[in-house]
């Protein structure tokens, strides 16, 4: 007689070994029919959320051979070299530890029925890729005009071939969208379960790994589908993890963020002072003040400059010969913030209005400049050419030909990151003592909100290109003011700041618009949207404008050394667009989807080619 015992349902532990079951009478075993493996277990369920990703052949990288120019005294401004191919560490280990201890654990023997056999998942077809577009040699900023210096770098093809006894969530992270990421950011990814996200990848791909690593000490994840505070569609996982990144990296900038920072603050800020010297230097006079603003370099202490200045006597106003040294004895943190809302600069200075939409802020500068008695020129620009100046502002000759009446210069179709190789400027090489730039912008782009990162990259790179270009026109020690909403998410403060520091702008003061002595003119758009309204029709944006609005003022101090590299982002690659549901590219078919991204990558290449886009 044989006995057997009851059949369990084991299902869930197919690499159990099998052993007989001592009985009091004899036991002839039986096998099951099919006799299982113990080998790791491959999952055939696809994980929400993430799309399956075929084995590539090649990768190809849109923006190779795009060449960039750079200044004579100026590194390369090249897109980065892509690192070597990351393999995230797979779990084979692990699974092979698991199999030992399973396979030590006795087991009852059981009668398993043939399993069915599953069918694998479809996985989708890569997209079909786009023709790759000719991009032509296009020069960058020199230091000098004279001096253009050809970059022939461009990033090398990378071809990827995974394993294929890989698991198959090693093979999931070893994809073509791995080669430029850290493992922790890898591993990062994947707790977020966005391993295959397109959009979430390329944003990492633009954070530090000191950034990462702060972020995951947060605790933070994102939400399937975070709200915005208009209720407009919600933010992507993407979106909202490019959030998180700035906002750990705007915390380097201070406690006051994008807001109003005095000229003590911000010189603290940048030296990283204790509170007593920031209460002695709020003490101090304007004439001591400014000496240790200017002595300073942390070889000596803030109490032994201020010791040095006051053995100087401070000069009667009657002989003073500059506007500064007329308020020698007043509070100087007061006198130096009063200086700059009033906009007292030299008399025989030239100035530089860069993105002049209307031009109505080169006329208010004029006038300003006219009645205070300065006899220095200005160079008045706009970014468009007159014939779309004529369709979108009707007054537009009458305020050009008012600004010539007051010996201002205007140019048109300027672009403010290229100065150096537009003719028109070729003699004005150091020449400049104040630069306005307000409130900058790269465009809008159809579909996509100003800080989603697939758009958000062009206005980072607007305020790196447009303070290298400044180098080789402002003189030492002249002023660089941009004006800007704190809280915009296109052109953010940390983007003015940063580009402003990479190439040796000193930020000396953040002062709120509404006290600046210029911010009566009319603003605009900058845009086709200018043809039917004016953003002082719109109550929000004055609103806004008139609570978070700032003029963020720079010194250009150079060190006499070359600067570091300008920081430039690249532009999300046409598989990236293919592969996301990112703003426009959401919700539609595979041919919509293709025909957009195709119209958003032609766009792309315009700027990364530094062709002029209206």
């Amino acid at each position: 007689m044989v006995t057997y015992r009851p059949i369990s349902n084991l299902g869930h532990r197919p690499k159990a070994a099998f052993r007989p079951v001592k009985v009091d009478t004899p036991v002839e075993l039986v096998k099951p029919k099919t006799k299982m493996k113990a080998e790791p277990r491959r999952s055939v369920y696809k994980p929400v959320g993430i799309r399956p990703v075929t084995k590539p052949e090649e990768i190809h990288d849109e923006f190779e051979d795009v060449l960039v120019e750079e200044p004579e005294d100026v590194p390369e401004v090249a897109s980065p070299e892509l690192p070597e191919d990351i393999e995230e560490p797979c779990e084979e280990e692990m699974l092979e530890e698991e199999n030992q201890d399973e396979a030590e654990e006795p087991e009852e023997p059981e009668e398993l029925e043939e399993p069915e056999e599953l069918e694998e998942p479809e996985v989708p077809e890569e997209p079909e890729e786009l023709e790759e577009p000719e991009v032509p040699e296009v020069p960058e900023e020199p230091e000098e005009p004279e001096a253009l210096e050809e970059a022939n770098q461009s990033s090398p093809k990378r071809q990827f071939e995974p394993d294929d006894e890989l698991s198959a969530k090693r093979r999931k992270i070893t994809s073509t969208l791995s080669f430029s990421l850290e493992p922790e950011q890898l591993l990062l990814l994947g707790r977020w379960n966005l391993a295959n996200d397109r959009a979430a990848r390329y944003v990492m791909q633009a954070a530090s790994l000191e950034e990462t690593r702060a972020v995951a000490e947060t605790g933070w994840r994102p939400a399937r589908n975070a709200p915005r505070a208009d209720g407009r569609d919600g933010k992507t996982p993407a979106e909202q993890l490019n959030e998180k990144i700035l906002a750990v990296r705007e915390e380097a900038f201070g406690p006051q963020g994008g807001r109003a920072v005095d000229v003590v603050a911000a010189f603290v800020q940048k030296w990283q002072l204790d509170g007593q010297d920031d209460a002695t230097l709020r003490s101090a006079s304007s004439k001591d003040l400014r000496f240790v603003l200017k002595e300073f370099d942390g070889s000596r202490s803030v109490a032994a400059l201020l010791e040095e200045a006051a053995l100087e006597e401070s000069i009667p106003r009657e002989a003073c010969d500059t506007t500064e040294d007329a308020a020698g004895d007043e509070l100087g943190v007061l006198t130096c913030g009063r200086l700059n809302r009033l906009e007292l600069m030299d008399p025989s200075a030239d100035a530089l209005v860069v993105g002049d939409a209307n031009l109505t802020f080169s006329i208010l500068l004029a006038k300003h400049r006219e009645a205070l008695g300065h006899v220095g020129r200005i160079v008045a620009t706009t970014f468009e050419t007159i014939e779309i100046l004529r369709e979108r502002y009707p007054e537009i000759d009458a305020t050009v030909k008012e600004l010539e009446s007051k010996d201002a210069e205007v140019l048109h179709n300027v672009d403010g990151t290229r100065l150096a190789v537009d003719p028109r400027f070729q003699d004005m090489v150091k020449k400049f003592e104040a630069v306005y730039y307000n409130f900058p912008h790269a465009g809008v782009v159809q579909g996509f909100f100003d800080g989603h990162p697939f758009v958000r990259w062009r206005h980072e790179n607007l305020m790196h290109l447009f303070f290298r270009a400044l180098r080789s026109f402002v003189k030492p020690n002249g002023l660089v003011k941009v004006s800007s909403n704190c809280c915009a998410k296109g052109v953010r403060f940390s983007d003015i700041i940063a580009g402003a520091q990479n190439s040796e702008f000193v930020h000396v003061e953040t002062l709120p618009f509404q006290e600046w002595s210029l911010r009566g003119y009319r603003r605009s758009y900058g845009d086709r949207r200018d043809a039917n309204r004016r953003p002082e029709e719109n109550e929000n944006y004055r609103s806004q404008s008139a609570n978070s609005d700032m003029v963020y003022t720079f010194r250009y101090m150079p060190s006499g050394d070359a600067p570091p590299k300008a920081l430039i982002r690249r532009p999300p690659t046409k598989n990236d667009l293919l592969m996301s549901a990112e703003g426009k590219l959401r919700g539609v078919s595979q041919e919509q989807r293709q025909r957009r991204a195709e119209e958003i990558y032609e766009l792309f290449l315009t700027y990364v080619q530094g062709i002029h886009v209206g």
